[in-house]
Formats: C-alpha cells, sequence, structure tokens
C-alpha cells in the first residue's frame, strides 16, 4: 500500500516539474518573441540624438555623479527626486557616455520586458493565453501610448516605473491568488520590494493602492470564501506609503506637488475630469495640433478638420463600453477598466493642466486599453468561430490600431530627429558643456576633452 502511495507521488511530481518546464520554455520564447519585435519596431529610433530637455538633466546628474553619488538623490529644480532613475542612468553614462544609441537600446530592451510582463499579468488574472499573448503584443506595439516614451533617451524614466508597477502588481496578485493574501510568503515580500523600488522613481504609489483596491473588491470572493478588501497586506502597503511621503518631505524636502496650478475647487474638478476624458480620447484618437499634423499628407490632415465630430462619438463609445464592461463584463474585465481610470488619475488631478496632453503619461495607462481590445477581438471571434473566416473579423480592430500607431511612430521618429538639430538643442548641449569643464560640443555632440 504504502510503495503505490510512493509511486502516485514520484508520478505527480514528474508531471508537475514536467508542466513547470514546459512553461518556463514558453515564457522563454516569448519573452524572447518580444524583444525581438519590439527592436524590429523601433530600430529606425537607434539613430537619434539627445533632443528632450529631460535628457540633458539627467546627463548632468550623471556627471555630476562621477564625483558626488549622493547626486542621485538631488531634487532641487531642475532635478526630482527618482535616485533609482538617476542611479540606472549613471551606469548607462559610464558605459555610453554621450552616445544616444546605447541609451535608446536600453528602452527597447525594456519596453520589451514591459509587454512580456504585460502577458504574465494578464494571463495570471485572465488564465487565457491567447488574449494574454494578444495584450503583450498590443503593447510591444505601443497602442494605446504611441511610442514616445521609447524614443525619447531619458523616456525609460517612465519605462522603470511600468516595470517596477507590473512586478509589483504580479507578485501581488500572485499572493493573493495563490496564499491568499499571506504576509509572510515570497510573493509578498517580492510585491513589496517593488514596491519600495518604485518610490525612488515617479510618484504612483497612490496609483498602485488604487489597483490593489481594486483587485481586492474585484476578487474578494472565491467560490464560498470571502475575503476582506481592506487586508492586512493592502494596509501595510498604505502606512509605508504614509512613511514615505513623511520621509521625502522631511528628510529630502520633497514634499508632494498636488498640482501646477490653483484654479479654485470647481474648476479644479472640472479641468481634472476634462483632461481623464481626454486622456481616453487620445488612446483611441492621438491626433491634435501639432507641426506633424500640418504635414502628413491630406488624409491626415482631412482627419482632423473632423476631429471634433470623431471626438465626441468617442467619448460616447468610451462611456458606453466602460459602463457595459461593468454590467456584463467578468471580473478581470472589469479590472482592467478600472486599471485604465486609475492610472489616469495622478496626471488629471496631480499636473494639471499643462500636461495633459503628454502621450508618454500614457504608457502606463494604456496597458488596461490593450487588454480591454484583445478580450473584446478574441471574446468576438470565438461567438463566430464556426463561421470560418468570418472568425477573423473581429481581429481588425487591433490591426488597425497597431497600424495606426506603426504610422505614428514614424512620424515621431522624423520629427525627433528634426528636433535635435534645432538649434534649442544646441543651446541645451552648450548650455550642459560650459558646466563641466573637461566637456565640450564638438561637431554637434557632447565629448569628453582628450
Amino acid at each position: 500500500m504504502n510503495s503505490v502511495i510512493i509511486n502516485r507521488c514520484c508520478r505527480r511530481t514528474k508531471s508537475e516539474r514536467k508542466v513547470f518546464l514546459h512553461t518556463v520554455k514558453r515564457n522563454i520564447l516569448i519573452l524572447l518573441s518580444l524583444l525581438l519585435l519590439s527592436l524590429l519596431f523601433f530600430s529606425l529610433n537607434l539613430n537619434n540624438g539627445f533632443w528632450h530637455s529631460f535628457d540633458f538633466i539627467t546627463l548632468q546628474n550623471s556627471l555630476e555623479m562621477r564625483t558626488d553619488l549622493s547626486a542621485a538623490f538631488s531634487s532641487e529644480y531642475p532635478f526630482k527626486f527618482q535616485p533609482l532613475v538617476y542611479s540606472v542612468h549613471y551606469l548607462l553614462f559610464k558605459s555610453f557616455l554621450f552616445n544616444p544609441k546605447g541609451y535608446f537600446l536600453f528602452n527597447i530592451i525594456l519596453h520589451g520586458l514591459n509587454s512580456f510582463l504585460v502577458y504574465l499579468l494578464v494571463n495570471t488574472l485572465l488564465r487565457d493565453r491567447t488574449v494574454a499573448l494578444l495584450s503583450g503584443l498590443l503593447f510591444v506595439f505601443t497602442v494605446g501610448n504611441y511610442g514616445k516614451v521609447v524614443m525619447i533617451a531619458s523616456g525609460f524614466e517612465d519605462l522603470m516605473i511600468t516595470t517596477l508597477t507590473l512586478l509589483t502588481m504580479l507578485f501581488y496578485l500572485k499572493n493573493e491568488m495563490k496564499n491568499n493574501g499571506r504576509i509572510l510568503s515570497l510573493w509578498f515580500f517580492l510585491s513589496l520590494i517593488f514596491f519600495i523600488a518604485s518610490m525612488f522613481t515617479k510618484s504612483t504609489s497612490f496609483s498602485i493602492l488604487g489597483c490593489f483596491l481594486a483587485f481586492n473588491y474585484f476578487f474578494h470572493s472565491k467560490g464560498q470564501v470571502k475575503k476582506r478588501v481592506l487586508n492586512p497586506a493592502f494596509i501595510i502597503f498604505l502606512v509605508i506609503v504614509a512613511g514615505a511621503i513623511i520621509a521625502k518631505t522631511l528628510l529630502f524636502h520633497c514634499p508632494p506637488r498636488l498640482y501646477s496650478e490653483n484654479p479654485g475647487v470647481f474648476k479644479f474638478f472640472y479641468y481634472a475630469m476634462k483632461n481623464v476624458v481626454n486622456y481616453l480620447v487620445r488612446m483611441i484618437f492621438p491626433v491634435h495640433t501639432s507641426h506633424l499634423v500640418s504635414t502628413s499628407g491630406p488624409v491626415v490632415i482631412l482627419i482632423y478638420r473632423l476631429a471634433t465630430e470623431i471626438r465626441i462619438l468617442i467619448v460616447l463609445t468610451v462611456v458606453s463600453y466602460s459602463f457595459f464592461g461593468f454590467v456584463f463584463g467578468n471580473r478581470t474585465i472589469r479590472f482592467f477598466i478600472t486599471w485604465t481610470y486609475i492610472m489616469i488619475l495622478p496626471f488629471a488631478f496631480f499636473q494639471f493642466p499643462n500636461d495633459w496632453l503628454n502621450i508618454r503619461h500614457l504608457y502606463l495607462v494604456s496597458i488596461g486599453f490593450v487588454v480591454v481590445i484583445s478580450s473584446g477581438a478574441v471574446y468576438c471571434s470565438r461567438l463566430v468561430s464556426h463561421r470560418k473566416w468570418r472568425r477573423f473579423i473581429p481581429f481588425i480592430v487591433p490591426l488597425a490600431f497597431v497600424l495606426l500607431a506603426g504610422f505614428i511612430v514614424v512620424q515621431l521618429d522624423k520629427s525627433y530627429e528634426n528636433k535635435a538639430t534645432l538649434s534649442d538643442v544646441a543651446e541645451l548641449r552648450e548650455s550642459l558643456a560650459e558646466k563641466f569643464p573637461d566637456v565640450i560640443v564638438k561637431d554637434g555632440a557632447l565629448r569628453f576633452k582628450e
């Protein structure tokens, strides 16, 4: 009898080990594929130069860190309190110096990694590999955010916070789903580590907490077992955020900045809600007044002339889809709809009204968007799976977004190549060289004196 039980246990262990190894191999293949797609999609960007003002701020910080590593904690203007960003840039600077190609390559690789983490997150929640893989593909093609953040040398600031947010969410979700939210577990510890790391980049702590709360609410019941929405794990994270705010204010003299202007209570909420709507519209319809539009041909110009009518239709569609998604969607769809709104709020409330037009803020937000697009396409396709070629019709929507993203990335690349040669950028190079005796501008590029 005992030998039979032992044999069964051994067979089960071997079977589980085989499944685990198969999953690891498949995930490695998906990761490499997404990295390759990311490199191919953004390879045109590798020859761009430093053109964004923050490129030169991070270069200045790295130059200061050569003699004083504490410069990583600088928070006085023009610096922001994000020591992890400055530290990573310093490591890149030691390798690539003033060669922008290395920084862009790092951005592209990090973007491919983020796409893989989107796949893992969706597959963990939805248990649907097709939807998860399509979500990762749409994200690698920057659907909903259109790649601006990848195309700025210093854009890894947004890429890094997305990596840390996704890792935090992934491990938190695994701990809740597999360990019933136990605090003394490896999953919780990993989630805590990446959450703390995220505080040393851009401030998205409250967005992450909001997503924790949304997950706890939508997934608080599992069969007959119900869990508390305000569970001990969430309270620990909340206490850490409160402590971090106090420490940043007292030790680093970096209090939270709620908004750039004070228009009054009524206008504050009016502008904020308007910004939320504008962000949602821009994920679907990113066309707005710019030099890009005026030089992109008659078709784009015609579309822009109808922009007001198109935006109204998009707003009605987004509102109705959000409503019906909450009413008829499953828990995962509701969670990612909520994700989209929660991730938008910091930019709508805390940095309005001057930053809402910047699509680079949509990088983290667009995760919820690509999941909604992917699940809609896959589920609709399955409804007509018996219709041969017609089952592929729903995939026209994500394909259209990929083509749109590709068009915008090409246009942005041309624009940024031109910006790197403008006099304003030349002045930024000269200004940086003046601050450091061993740095010069030669042939339109920054260099160290020989």
